[in-house]
């Protein structure tokens, strides 16, 4: 039985099912706007889109866009937030062909980054990014 997991208001909902995959369903919506093997998932970015408040969010497996999604602003950063707290989240990332140890899937630098966007657009404070900064830098 596919279990639902909603996202918050006007964010949508993610549902999972028993194969390991997972959809994301839109908010007032019937049908899914991509279902994708949570394994498989490495990575996420979002562009602008064509409308005034959406972005296009893109989930990423190992180089290749596995779904996409128009989204509200802000959504995207909570579909992502729920991929990466599932614990099958990219355990089909293959192992570097040197025997490494496979690299964090964001530097401290991508997520400071991340935080400014957050940010620039409003949805962060100056204390709070402040505060979210230094506890990257503690590592």
């Amino acid at each position: 039985m596919p279990r639902k997991h909603g996202l918050g208001g006007g964010n949508g909902k993610v549902v999972e099912y028993e194969d390991g995959s997972a959809g994301y369903i839109p908010t007032m919506s019937f049908t899914q706007a991509f279902r994708v093997q949570i394994a498989d998932v490495t990575g996420f970015s979002v562009t602008k889109s064509g409308k005034m408040l959406t972005r296009q969010f893109n989930v990423l497996g190992n180089g290749t866009l596995l779904g996409t999604a128009e989204v509200n602003h802000g959504t995207a950063e909570v579909i992502e937030n729920w991929f990466r707290s599932h614990p099958e989240f990219g355990a089909n990332q293959p192992a570097p062909a040197n025997g490494a140890a496979p690299s964090s899937p964001a530097s401290v630098a991508d997520e400071i980054a991340k935080l400014g966007e957050l940010r620039s657009q409003g949805l962060l404070t100056e204390d709070e990014f402040a505060t979210q900064k230094a506890k990257l830098l503690a590592g």
